[in-house]
């Protein structure tokens, strides 16, 4: 599901009308990429942030084969579900009287696909 950053938020949550997109990315819309200082710091804080408006089932990122393929223990083919590319709920971060809703793959992409959030997002998720 693709929606630009810093547009008005209106997937599925009620409770923040006033809430801005990041990090809805998908397959083929293009979106900013780059490394910044607070990289390794920001993904540390989202380890520990609250997942809000879970949902049912997973998304999963378009960008990268959800699955891994290993051989198994008897030569078998198998196939894995890789948890860090899918994802089933939203990250609320509020600061400077703003409230940002990201997808919790928000991280894989960060981590995975080098995107870059918009610096008030950063921020956002830092200092708060």
């Amino acid at each position: 599901m693709y929606y630009p950053d810093l547009t008005p938020y209106d997937y599925g949550m009620t409770e923040h009308k006033d809430a801005l997109n990041v990090g809805w990315l998908e397959e083929g819309k293009p979106f900013t990429t780059g490394d910044f200082p607070e990289k390794a710091q920001l993904l540390e804080k989202l380890k520990t942030w609250p997942i809000e408006n879970k949902y049912r089932g997973w998304h999963s990122c378009e960008f990268c084969d959800p699955y891994e393929r290993k051989i198994d223990s008897t030569g078998e083919m198998g196939t894995f579900i890789v948890p860090d590319r899918n994802g089933n709920g939203e990250y609320i971060a509020k600061y400077n009287g703003k409230v940002y809703a990201a997808p919790t793959l928000v991280a894989h992409y960060i981590a995975a696909h080098n995107y870059l959030p918009p610096k008030e997002f950063i921020e956002a998720v830092i200092n708060s």
